[in-house]
C-alpha cells in the first residue's frame, strides 16, 4: 500500500464557498478508508480501513504505517437527519478477507465488530456526545466509549470524527444475556431484550398508554435485539407484556397495577433517575421521544428494566432553534412534546420517584457535575483537539453561520474558543435552573442504592431488620455470617447495577460464606419465610 501526503483543495458547498486543507499529521490518531465504491446509506460496500496511533508523545504522520490496524471494513452511511448532513457519519463493520464480520480492538475500545464514526456537523462544539457519554459512564451506566480521531476518506480529507461504539448486546456494551430462539419459557424467555422509541420504519409494538399531551395517539416500541426477524411469538408477547405490566402501574393514581405490584418492581429505578439527569441537563431534543433505549436482562441475573443506554445527543446544550431548547429554564420534558410515554409526567408526582431523583442530583451536583469538574472536563478536550478542530472547521466552513438547527452562540461564534466559553456559560446557567428546581435531598438516600430497591421494601427498615436478620463483620474481607429468625430460602447477592453474582438456596437460618468478590458495595437479597429483606455490604481488602 503507498502512503501520501494529503494537500487538498476542498469544495465545502457551504455559504463560506471554498477552503483547503493541508493535513499531514495529528496529535490524534489517523483512520484512512478507501472504497472500493461510493458510500450510500442503504448497504455497506467494501473499504480497506487503516488506523495510525503512535506511541504516547509522538505525532501520527499520514505517511507512517497503520501499525494500529489494517484491514477490510463494511462501510455504510448512518443516520436520519445527520445522513443529509455534508459531513457525513459512518457505520464500520470490521471484516475478514472473505467480506465475514470479526470482532476486533483497536484504540482502547474492547474487541468487536461494529462501530461508528460520528461526524459532529450542527454540533460545533464537536463535544455534545463525547461529554454525556462519559458522564453517563462515571454514573455507573453503560454508555459509548468515545475517541476523537480525523478521517481521511478516499483521499479526501473528511475533518475531526469521534469514533464509537454501536448500541449493541455484549459483555462488553449492553451487558445482558443472549436471546436464542429457543428460549421460549421460563427463565431464559426473560432476558436479554434491547428495544426503543425512535423515528424511521423498523418493526415496532404499540404500548397501551398514551403519548404524553396526545390523548388517541400511542407510544410505538421499536424491536432492537434480537433482530425482529429471530424473534419468537414467545419473546415478542414476553416483552410486550412485562412493558404493558410496568406501564399500568407507571400511570396509574397509586403507581400499582391490576397485580398489585408498584412499578419500581419492574425497574432498575437509578437507571430511569440518571436518564433524566442526563436528558434534562442537556435539554437534549431528542429525550424521551426519540433515540430513548431501554433494555432488560433475564430475572435470574437482576431482571430488572433499564432506561439507556443513551443516545444522539447532538441536539443538545443549547443547540436547537426549536422546543426551547436555547434558554437554560424549564422542563425540557413538558417543552418537546410530541412522542415521550406519559409515565415520565407520573413520575414528576410521585414522592418516591422525586425522592429518588432529588438524592441522585445533588449528590452528582458535590463531584461529577459540578461546575469546576464539567469545564476542567470541557477544557481537556478543547486541548486535545485544539489543532483538530481547525482544519476541520477549515474543511467545513460553517462556524459563523446557521447550520440547522442552530441557535443563539451555535450560530454566531466565529471560532471554537469563543462558542466553548458560551457553552460552559450555558451550563453554568442550567445548573443553577436545576439547583433552583429539582426536588430537596431526603435524608434517607443510602436505599435508593439497591438496584433492586422498590416501594414494598419499605417496610423492612433497618430497625426490623436488625432483629430478625444479622449480618456480619460489615465491612467483610475473608468471609461474612449471616443469621436470621426465619429459614433462608434464597440469597442473592447483586452488584452496584443491578447484576447478581453469585446466588444461593435453601441455606436454613444462618450461613457463613466466604468472600470471592472484589472490594466494594454490593446487596445481598435475602427471600426468607414471610418477606424479602436487602442488605448493603461492603467488601474490603484483607
Amino acid at each position: 500500500m503507498r502512503y501520501i501526503t494529503i494537500c487538498l483543495f476542498l469544495i465545502l458547498g457551504t455559504a463560506k464557498g471554498y477552503s483547503q486543507v493541508d493535513f499531514t499529521s495529528s496529535n490524534l490518531p489517523i483512520i484512512i478508508i478507501n472504497s472500493q465504491s461510493t458510500p450510500n446509506d442503504q448497504e455497506k460496500v467494501q473499504a480497506s480501513l487503516n488506523i495510525i496511533a503512535n506511541s504516547q508523545g509522538l505525532r501520527n504522520e499520514i505517511t507512517d504505517p497503520p501499525l494500529e490496524y489494517q484491514g477490510l471494513c463494511g462501510l455504510k452511511i448512518r443516520g436520519e437527519s445527520s445522513a443529509t448532513f455534508p459531513k457525513k457519519s459512518y457505520s464500520i463493520e470490521t471484516w475478514a478477507s472473505l467480506g465475514q464480520d470479526i470482532d476486533t480492538s483497536f484504540l482502547g475500545f474492547p474487541s468487536e465488530e461494529d462501530f461508528i464514526l460520528y461526524g459532529p456537523y450542527p454540533d460545533k462544539s464537536l463535544m455534545n456526545n463525547v461529554l454525556i457519554m462519559h458522564l453517563a459512564n462515571e454514573m455507573g451506566q453503560y454508555a459509548s466509549k468515545t475517541q476523537y480521531v480525523e478521517l481521511v476518506l478516499n483521499g479526501s480529507y473528511e475533518g475531526l470524527y469521534v469514533l464509537m461504539e454501536k448500541i449493541k448486546r455484549d459483555k462488553n456494551r449492553v451487558d445482558i444475556s443472549k436471546l436464542r430462539a429457543e428460549d421460549t419459557d421460563g427463565d431464559e424467555l426473560t432476558g436479554g431484550y434491547i428495544f426503543r422509541i425512535d423515528k424511521g420504519e423498523h418493526e415496532d409494538w404499540t404500548s397501551q398508554q398514551h403519548i404524553f399531551d396526545r390523548p388517541g395517539r400511542f407510544v410505538e416500541y421499536q424491536y432492537y435485539y434480537p433482530d425482529p426477524e429471530d424473534l419468537q411469538p414467545e419473546q415478542r408477547t414476553y416483552i410486550q407484556d412485562y412493558m404493558d405490566a410496568f406501564e399500568e402501574a407507571a400511570v396509574a393514581e397509586d403507581y400499582v397495577n391490576n397485580d398489585g405490584k408498584h412499578y419500581t418492581e419492574y425497574i432498575n429505578l437509578r437507571s430511569f433517575v440518571d436518564n433524566f439527569i442526563l436528558n434534562e441537563l442537556s435539554k437534549n431534543v431528542d429525550a424521551y421521544r426519540l433515540s430513548s433505549y431501554f433494555h432488560k436482562e433475564k430475572d435470574s441475573k437482576g431482571g430488572r428494566l433499564h432506561a439507556g443506554p443513551v443516545w444522539d445527543f447532538n441536539l443538545s446544550f443549547g443547540n436547537a432553534d426549536f422546543c426551547n431548547v436555547l434558554s437554560t429554564s424549564n422542563w425540557l420534558y413538558y417543552d418537546c412534546v410530541g412522542n415521550s410515554p406519559a409515565w415520565w409526567d407520573n413520575f414528576l408526582s410521585d414522592e418516591t420517584f422525586t425522592e429518588a431523583l432529588g438524592c441522585r442530583y445533588h449528590t452528582l451536583r458535590s463531584n461529577l457535575l459540578s461546575q469546576s469538574n464539567l469545564e476542567e472536563q470541557l477544557d481537556q478536550w478543547s486541548r486535545r483537539i485544539e489543532e483538530a478542530q481547525l482544519r476541520n472547521f477549515q474543511r467545513w466552513d460553517i462556524l459563523g453561520v446557521y447550520v440547522w438547527p442552530n441557535a443563539g452562540f451555535y450560530t454566531f461564534a466565529d471560532d471554537h474558543a469563543t462558542l466553548m466559553s458560551f457553552y460552559k456559560d450555558w451550563i453554568e446557567m442550567r445548573l443553577r435552573w436545576l439547583d433552583e428546581n429539582m426536588p430537596a435531598s431526603s435524608g434517607d438516600c443510602a436505599k435508593f442504592d439497591d438496584p433492586n430497591f422498590e416501594v414494598k421494601d419499605l417496610s423492612s427498615t433497618e430497625d426490623a431488620m436488625s432483629s430478625s436478620v444479622r449480618l456480619y463483620p460489615n465491612p467483610a474481607y475473608t468471609n461474612v455470617t449471616i443469621e436470621s429468625d426465619q429459614v433462608i430460602k434464597q440469597l442473592t447477592i447483586h452488584n452496584l447495577v443491578g447484576q447478581v453474582v453469585q446466588r444461593n438456596s435453601d441455606l436454613g437460618y444462618s450461613v457463613t460464606l466466604p468472600i470471592t468478590l472484589t472490594p466494594g458495595t454490593y446487596f445481598i437479597r435475602l427471600n426468607l419465610d414471610t418477606e424479602t429483606i436487602t442488605r448493603k455490604i461492603e467488601v474490603t481488602n484483607p
